[in-house]
């Protein structure tokens, strides 16, 4: 599969981690590590609504390659509006605050849940509170070369945990707190994409005797385990001369080529060429062998 995260899918994760101060939202960032915009959501706080902002981010690449599999770690940091820690610090007297954020994500508009852990905090004794949380991002597949994955985020669900200055837990216990993503925001988080896989190539000659046929075993191999197809190209040079031109296809990954009788003595090169395809990139090897 392609490799888009939408930038929403990570914002959603972070909010969740904030959500139980009705923040959140997860991340999936690209090869420059990119961070989401600060997205708005409106959260009841004590019956109020409150207004949060979240970044999000993630450690995904911004590209994977065919045959590829990621899995991404989401991170999702949200900041409390100061009346709103002000609130839980001396209404709610909580000192610590940990919990978890179950957030509605989606992947190319298909929906994939996430949970996100938020461990133990402490509640400032002014300002405002910043909550980070961090969880899955889900398991990415580079299965189509070209594709891009998009990760989006929606609503989340905040359950927290408040706890006094000692560890113990505080009132209210398990508080859960459903938050809305302001509209009109771009909730992408990034965008993967899947590129070919690299290759390498490798040639064998042996050396022969006058008179004999010249061959050589090429085989190319994928980075990431999966057997390319497609044609290889095999020159046979003496003296920087070239004497032959033979065109292969594999098979399972590797072939014998097999060129002219040689009937001169002296030292030869063959230079194999995997072309490449639409999955894999091209790669080439050259070996010597003699002719007594």
């Amino acid at each position: 599969m392609s490799v888009r995260i939408s930038k929403r899918f990570v914002g959603a994760v972070g909010a969740l981690t904030l959500g139980a101060l009705t923040a959140g939202a997860t991340g999936v960032v690209g090869p420059a590590a990119a961070t989401s915009a600060a997205l708005t959501y409106t959260c009841p706080v004590l019956g109020q609504a409150k207004q949060f902002t979240m970044v999000a981010d993630t450690d995904a690449p911004g590209r994977i390659a065919y045959g590829e599999t990621v899995a991404p770690t989401a991170t999702g940091t949200v900041t409390v509006p100061e009346d709103v820690t002000t609130t839980i610090r001396d209404t709610l007297m909580a000192k610590k605050i940990d919990g978890k954020a179950d957030v509605a994500a989606t992947v190319d508009e298909t929906a994939r849940p996430w949970t996100l852990a938020i461990p133990q905090t402490n509640v400032p004794q002014r300002g405002t509170l910043t909550l980070t949380g961090t969880g899955p991002a889900g398991t990415f597949e580079g299965t189509k070369v070209g594709s891009i994955y998009d990760i989006a985020v929606g609503n989340f669900t905040a359950t927290l945990n408040f706890y006094d200055a000692n560890g113990t837990p505080s009132t209210p216990p398990n508080t859960q707190v459903v938050c809305i993503l302001n509209p009109g925001q771009a909730t992408a988080v990034d965008s993967i994409r899947v590129v070919r896989d690299t290759t390498s190539t490798t040639v064998a000659a042996r050396d022969i005797n006058k008179g004999a046929r010249a061959k050589a075993k090429v085989k190319v191999a994928s980075e990431h385990g999966l057997t390319p197809k497609g044609k290889v190209k095999a020159k046979l040079f003496r003296d920087g001369q070239r004497l032959q031109t033979k065109q292969v296809f594999l098979r399972d990954g590797k072939r014998v080529v097999r060129f002219v009788r040689l009937a001169k003595a002296g030292t030869y090169t063959v230079r194999a060429k995997y072309v490449g395809s639409a999955n894999f990139k091209g790669s080439s090897q050259t070996d010597t062998f003699t002719v007594g």
